[in-house]
């Protein structure tokens, strides 16, 4: 069975100018990624750094039926605002996506008490971070257009040590630069109004995660991600988080892993192909026999933008699984019953 130490938590990712590498329990007291001495070959002043980081953070909610991707994501040259939602009976979706300049969202230094938003004559998307408090909140108002309904939503997700599986880790990317992420599978509940339809997400399979996420990525990057989640047939919380990215030495170094009910197990790296395009059949394997996935997008969404510095080419599919995980226990989990997200993206920035 594959391994990987799990750490205890530290109250800074950044200690004497250093990054602390590894796969922690908890989330760190602060991200202080700016804190970091020299992540490139040269001394380079605060503002720099900070244009270089790329920021943000993410949320994939939904039931047995909704699936709904919402971010708030900065990478200096451009940000953008998300709430992208698909019903799975209807096979419709909705929401809307901002495109906005960038440096305009404001997170904080710490995961705990963390608030960020979007805000328009248009749109609200905002993030109340309470984990002190025990509950994540996402709000969302939007009117009505020529492509989505309108929507209004008030959701939360309980934060806890018995029913929050959790992961963070702080991983390399060569020099002394690095990624960090925080993921949490959580229970789910509120209510999202959808034109004149409203949602409750008050059930046993109404969950979501929360991805937050910085990192010192290079100018060019691609990378390869795929998250499901469900409720399986024992009525236990399950789900997992897989991806390709540019970390150094993936088998130490990824965030993969895979949670069932509180608990969170590492998973071994992964690769991601395609054989007949994005919007057909992905499979998704280890070399270690834990994950044999296929991931069936149901939907099309792309997001392509060209500038002078700045390129993004991405397509994030919502979709069904079948296959396998394997959890540390030893456990075979059946994917037939997860949905979720698959993301391909190149980004220049």
């Amino acid at each position: 069975m594959y391994e990987r130490p799990i750490l205890d938590p530290l109250p800074d990712i950044v200690s004497e100018g250093r990054f602390a590498y590894g796969t922690y329990a908890k989330p760190f007291g602060r991200t202080n990624m700016l804190d970091v001495e020299r992540p490139y070959h040269h001394a380079v002043p605060r503002f720099v750094k900070l244009f270089r980081l790329k920021e943000w953070v993410a949320f994939y909610l939904g039931n047995s039926r909704y699936i709904v991707l919402t971010a708030l994501y900065d990478a200096k040259s451009a940000a953008l605002a998300l709430f992208q939602g698909y019903d799975r009976e209807t096979r419709q979706s909705f929401g809307f996506r901002r495109l906005l300049p960038g440096g305009c969202f404001r997170y904080g230094p710490s995961l705990d008490g963390s608030k960020v938003a979007y805000r328009s004559g248009r749109d609200l998307l905002a993030y109340d971070l309470d984990l002190s408090g025990g509950a994540l909140r996402i709000r969302v108002n939007h009117r009505k257009t020529r492509t989505s309904p309108a929507l209004e939503g008030d959701l939360v997700l309980p934060w806890n040590d018995r029913q929050t599986a959790m992961q963070t880790v702080c991983l390399p990317l060569g020099l002394n630069r690095a990624m960090y992420s925080t993921k949490a599978l959580c229970p789910m509940n509120g209510d999202l109004r959808i034109g004149n339809e409203t949602v409750s997400f008050s059930g046993s399979d109404s969950m979501g995660v929360l991805d937050d996420h910085k990192g010192y990525y290079p100018y060019r990057l691609r990378y390869d991600w795929a998250i499901g989640f469900g409720q399986d047939t024992k009525g236990r919380r399950v789900g997992f988080n897989l991806t390709d990215n540019p970390v150094k030495d993936p088998e130490r170094n990824t965030e993969n892993c895979m949670w069932v009910g509180g608990r969170t197990f590492p998973l071994p790296p992964v690769k991601v192909t395609r054989p007949r395009g994005v919007y057909e059949d992905w499979v998704i394997q280890d070399t270690e026999g834990l994950v044999d996935l296929v991931f069936h997008p149901e939907t099309r969404f792309d997001l392509r933008l060209n500038l002078l510095a700045a390129r993004v080419d991405y397509a994030g599919p919502f979709g069904s699984f079948k296959g396998f995980v394997r959890s540390g226990d030893g456990e075979k989990i059946d994917a037939s019953w997860v949905y979720g997200i698959g993301e391909k993206k190149y980004l220049r920035a």
